[in-house]
């Protein structure tokens, strides 16, 4: 048991990622990176607020427990609804930047399907009439695109 976890360990190991498993580590980390902020906030107010107010130290302690069993949730809820991708492959029709968002279509067999895409696009790998393949997160509009 103890040596099969260590293997599974081993397997993700940053030195044996490809590129596109190390970029989509990177973007997945600063998406979760961003929204672990809110419970880090509410952590330290809830602190300094107990400490103004001169609550006791137990109500403190079970308040400072419960603002960290719902940082916990929050993060892990948000970190498996990033893990909801899609794949996707065909041939590229149209790239066009729009504002902070890109707008990718991709023929696929016979229907043309339209990605919104905010994170994780790399303008220079992505060539109109190009073949290419790549993950998409519809809820986030992430897309991690293979070398």
């Amino acid at each position: 048991m103890k040596k099969e976890i260590k293997e599974q360990v081993r397997k993700l190991d940053i030195k044996n990622m490809d590129e596109t498993q190390k970029k989509a580590a990177k973007i997945f980390g600063m998406l979760i990176l961003k929204r672990s902020i809110l419970p880090l906030v509410l952590l330290i107010s809830t602190f300094i607020l107990s400490r103004i107010l001169k609550l006791n130290f137990t109500i403190t302690t079970v308040i400072l427990l419960a603002v960290l069993v719902f940082g916990f949730f929050y993060i892990k809820k948000y970190r498996d609804k990033l893990q909801d991708l899609k794949y996707y492959e065909g041939k590229v029709i149209h790239v066009q930047k729009k504002g902070n968002y890109y707008e990718l279509l991709l023929k696929n067999g016979k229907l043309p399907i339209k990605l919104t895409i905010k994170n994780g696009f790399d303008e220079n790998k992505v060539r109109k009439n190009e073949f290419i393949r790549l993950y998409f997160n519809p809820s986030e509009k992430v897309a991690i695109i293979f070398e």
